[in-house]
């Protein structure tokens, strides 16, 4: 589930925006609003301004926000139909949901710690289980340590609140992740801009830390990235990239711009990474870092 941040202001908000659902969970604080004059439905985990997903309410198999849009770039670095994928976070569920409507005969597998986020995305976000997508109710690294099953592509998305949960940040994981991929598989993991999370440079390093290859897309109207991190040791470069997209975009006719999105090719020279610390279990300073940000002693 990502974070991300909503435009609307905060007077449309009074005045467009309807609350379907609020509660807060074992695991956080969940509401699920709908704004009456877009026509779109977001859910939300702080009383705040910030949406964790949504879906246009006349066209909820549409990719309504930008990084669910992004994470699809990770097909332009596999060489098959994926048949087995993973999902780290439900939210809305629209990007496991999008997957089955384009590849119904893949099986794609859902880790949502939150039971309560699963009901919300059956109820008010058309999100439906079948003999091809399947949640567990359980942590994401708990998840992956015990599963017996490796995957095409594994989809890192599991936020709490505007950040990413530590265990799910570290080496560690990352290395549990990178053994239960198939050969020449993908991980793809949406990641919040440097000018949000403190902690984007150590992420950069610690996907290099684990895996040969690591891509950065750069969203346009977000502030979100995609990581794309490969196991295999051939390294595609831009031109690469462009082509495999443009041949999925014409093969599958998604109703996104995966060559687009292609295009946005993130130089990692881009971004000063050498004096950022790698993450690992001893070393994950994720909530020190939110604490830090929002000014609490």
């Amino acid at each position: 589930m990502a974070f991300v941040f909503s435009s609307t202001s905060l007077v449309r908000s009074e005045t467009s925006e309807k609350l379907l659902f609020e509660k807060n969970s074992l695991y956080q604080y969940i509401s699920v609003v709908e704004d009456t004059v877009k026509k779109e439905r977001y859910v939300r985990n702080q009383k705040r301004d910030y949406a964790q997903g949504g879906i246009l309410v006349n066209a909820p198999d549409k990719l309504l926000f930008e990084f669910t849009q992004l994470v699809f770039i990770s097909l332009a670095f596999l060489d098959r139909e994926p048949k087995d994928v993973l999902f780290v976070g439900l939210g809305a569920g629209a990007m496991p949901k999008y997957f089955n409507k384009y590849y119904p005969d893949g099986m794609a597998e859902i880790a949502e710690i939150d039971p309560d986020m699963v009901s919300v995305a059956r109820k008010y976000f058309f999100f439906k289980e079948n003999e091809r997508v399947k949640v567990h109710a359980e942590d994401g690294r708990i998840f992956i340590k015990r599963s017996k099953k490796k995957y095409d592509m594994i989809f890192l998305d599991a936020y709490q609140n505007d950040y990413i949960p530590f265990h799910l940040t570290t080496t560690e994981f990352l290395r549990e992740v990178k053994s239960k991929l198939k050969e020449d598989g993908v991980v793809v993991s949406n990641i919040t801009s440097p000018f949000r999370n403190k902690l984007f440079d150590s992420m950069v390093m610690t996907y290099r830390e684990v895996f040969p290859h690591v891509y950065l897309f750069k969203g346009k109207k977000s502030a979100n990235f995609v990581f794309v991190a490969t196991a295999g040791s051939r390294k595609k470069d831009r031109d690469t990239i462009v082509a495999r997209a443009e041949k999925v975009q014409e093969l599958k006719k998604f109703d996104i711009d995966l060559p687009d999105i292609a295009s946005r090719y993130a130089y990692s020279s881009e971004y000063a990474y050498e004096a950022a610390k790698v993450l690992t279990d001893d070393f994950a300073p994720v909530n020190l870092y939110r604490f830090q940000k929002s000014g609490a002693p």
